[in-house]
């Protein structure tokens, strides 16, 4: 071949490239790649979290759900407003789950998914965002702009550490806040990007909607006007940063910021700043200053758990830091300092990596700085923080091997969130239940004293009473100062009849807390079930002086002055336990047999038909209420409710024993004879049935002759 047919030859081989370049380019700026693109990461979160629909509810949830009254009527807005008047939006959300589907957890799951999912498109059409800024025109890297949002929006749908937030029912709270608190600087950038003054507005009143769902949805949204400046500082900003009071965007954004700590203040007190007294299994005083020493280790912590997720729990074991100077301290600090300098550093020449290191630091401020809180981290606190690193490490390796091959970047990227996939299907079936959990989290941190108690819990639930005493006093042997440990094996003991045990456990975590109104009142349930009336009395009446609503106090208060004869007492006690919980269907009950006891029938009546609307199950109330109305001789009533208890529990002998006694007095002596005889067949040994019955037959006979 000719050197003319072969520079031809190689003239038309370029051109086809550059035409299948062409056709790349033009298929990425296409919306066919976009939709591709969101499907795919829609497509992954589904997959990765499919094992997470069937997890139980686990550790928060049952006081901000499954025992949460405030959501179990959605019209009651009031409700959750004084249940969290702070977070009102996320309890709003479980409301509406439970309206909806009661405790069924797949409902709640879904909607946690759903959240994720929204949140990570969210996550790539705000990378999107940044790459379109004018501080990145000029930028190789945005020739690559959609495919690497489209890996950070994969790297966050997919990383591990999320599983907190998403398969964590209640820790919803910190994936919506996320949703919200992007969606508003997403709508905020694409305002300024805007250039129709009208669109720019409309943007801009969006992203203030977002803000203030967010601002009520979690607290550390306090953080966003913060994280708006930091975008105007690194993306924004066409010019060298000059603060220009006749700026109106200056004085605006100064006006939000000085609103957002004007409702910082009006929301939270200074007391947002005290100690915390040991609690939760710690046996130490939690201040600002040690708070802030042990975070340094923390956000190590959570930096590893980014980098390399391995060792997640539910509950980390992290040691009190007291001394700047100790050497765990002292190193965390200088590698953060070490973080911080290099943001410094790299912001003219990656400005992407310098953002993402701020954007970290600022969104973990709120629950990892002078704040204290009395548990040092939880895994969910890096969901919003995450997006920050995964735009920061995307950048730094596409940066890195780009020029060499791009294609290297993309496979470790890819690596990576294959891996990342993996290791979250795994986790989530971590999630599965409470002991899977429970156990896991102590295979993570033996040292630590709560996972055994919570797991103890759990134990109890199930009726695994050893298990759960075994898991009790391994607690109290690694912190013997854990009175909730006291207080839930003398539980236990009670469960196993062993109230002398139990009664030495409470008087303990009394000791340790002489407010301790949990204990007061189970030493006293203790009391009675020894019957003695007394020492329970006395117990109900202390943690009724530290909690002067505590309606169960009242009720139990009121069974300890019946069995001692002061029967206007037990009234009035009774009465109480109503006045403040008016669905205690118990407190009705017990007020009832009281009434039954003064022959004040109609009374009684009114009491057990009352309990009955509030608590249809108890089939001990049917037969209290039959016995009164047996005493009115209203005999077709009374039957009426030994049938229904006979029909709850058939083998409840006392309910065919009074119908028998009825159908005497009604001479309807053929049913007589048969429950008589029911009741012998359940209770051999009653006499008053085998001799009623005889009596029932000579009087069928002396009619039949």
């Amino acid at each position: 071949m000719s050197s003319k047919q072969n520079q031809k030859a190689k003239q038309q081989k370029h051109s086809i490239k550059q035409k299948d370049i062409q056709l790349n380019n033009k298929f990425k700026d296409s919306k066919y790649f976009d939709l591709l693109g969101l499907s795919i990461i829609v497509v992954l979160g589904i997959i990765i979290y499919s094992n997470s629909f069937n997890c139980s509810f686990h550790f928060d949830d049952l006081n901000s759900i499954i025992n949460n009254s405030a959501i179990q009527d959605l019209s009651n807005i009031k409700a959750l407003l004084s249940y969290s008047s702070n977070r009102p939006i996320a309890y709003f959300t479980f409301a509406v789950n439970y309206y909806y589907g009661q405790l069924n957890v797949w409902g709640y799951h879904l909607v946690n998914l759903i959240i994720h999912l929204i949140t990570s498109c969210i996550v790539g059409w705000l990378t999107l965002l940044i790459f379109s800024t004018p501080a990145l025109k000029d930028n190789p890297i945005i020739k690559h702009k959609k495919i690497l949002a489209f890996f950070v929006a994969l790297l966050f749908v997919s990383h591990p550490l999320a599983t907190q937030s998403v398969t964590y029912i209640v820790q919803r709270m910190a994936s919506m806040v996320a949703m919200f608190y992007l969606l508003s600087i997403s709508l905020y950038v694409k305002g300024r990007l805007s250039e129709h003054r009208i669109t720019k507005y409309l943007w801009f009143a969006g992203a203030l909607v977002s803000a203030i769902l967010a601002l009520f949805t979690k607290e550390n949204a306090y953080t966003l006007p913060f994280a708006i400046i930091l975008v105007e500082i690194f993306f924004l900003q066409k010019k060298k940063l000059i603060i220009n009071f006749k700026d109106y965007r200056i004085i605006l954004v100064i006006i939000v910021c000085l609103s957002i700590i004007i409702l910082l203040f009006s929301r939270f007190s200074l007391n947002i700043f005290n100690s915390i007294p040991p609690k939760n299994g710690n046996d130490y005083t939690i201040t600002s200053l040690n708070y802030l020493l042990t975070q340094f280790s923390v956000i190590v912590k959570y930096i590893q758990l980014l980098f390399l997720p391995i060792y997640q729990s539910v509950d980390h074991y992290i040691p009190l830091s007291t001394s700047f100077f100790e050497l765990r301290t002292l190193l965390s600090f200088l590698f953060l300092l070490s973080f911080v300098v290099l943001a410094i550093l790299l912001f003219k020449r990656n400005r992407l990596a310098s953002f993402g290191i701020f954007w970290f630091f600022l969104t973990l401020s709120i629950e990892s700085s002078i704040i204290p809180i009395d548990d040092f981290m939880f895994e969910h606190r890096t969901y919003l923080p995450s997006f920050g690193f995964f735009l920061m490490f995307s950048s730094v390796i596409y940066i890195l091997f780009q020029k060499r091959n791009k294609y290297i970047a993309l496979s470790i990227l890819l690596s990576l969130i294959l891996l990342n996939s993996v290791l979250t299907f795994q986790r989530n079936k971590i999630w599965k239940d409470e002991i899977t959990l429970w156990n896991d989290a102590i295979s993570k941190s033996p040292e630590k004293p709560r996972p055994y108690v919570v797991r103890g819990f759990v134990n109890y639930n199930l009726g695994q009473m050893d298990n759960a005493i075994s898991d009790f006093s391994k607690a109290i042997a690694l912190n013997p100062k854990y009175k909730d440990a006291y207080n839930n094996r003398s539980i236990a003991y009670c469960q196993r009849n062993q109230f002398d045990k139990a009664i030495g456990d409470y008087t303990k975590a009394i000791d340790l807390d002489p407010r301790y109104t949990a204990a007061y009142y189970n030493r006293g349930i203790a009391y009675e079930n020894l019957k003695q009336w007394d020492k329970a009395l006395i117990d109900f009446t202390k943690a009724i002086a530290l909690n002067p609503r505590y309606a169960e106090a009242y009720c139990n208060r009121g069974v300890a002055n019946r069995n001692l004869g002061n029967i206007e007492k037990a009234i009035s006690d009774y009465s109480k336990a109503i006045e403040f919980n008016p669905t205690y269907s118990t407190a009705y009950a017990n007020r009832g047999i009281v009434y039954d006891k003064l022959e004040k029938w109609d009374k009684a009546i009114s009491d057990y038909t009352k309990a009955i609307t509030l608590d249809p199950q108890v089939a001990n109330v049917y037969y209290n209420r039959g016995n009164s109305y047996w005493k009115k001789g209203e005999w077709d009533k009374a039957i009426n409710d030994y049938s229904k208890i006979i029909e709850m529990d058939p083998q409840f002998a006392k309910a065919y024993y009074n119908r028998a006694n009825v159908y005497v007095k009604l001479e309807q002596w053929d049913k007589a004879i048969s429950d008589y005889t029911k009741t012998l067949e359940i209770n051999p040994e009653d006499k008053l049935a085998f001799s009623n019955r005889e009596y029932a037959n000579s009087k069928m006979n002396s009619r039949v002759k």
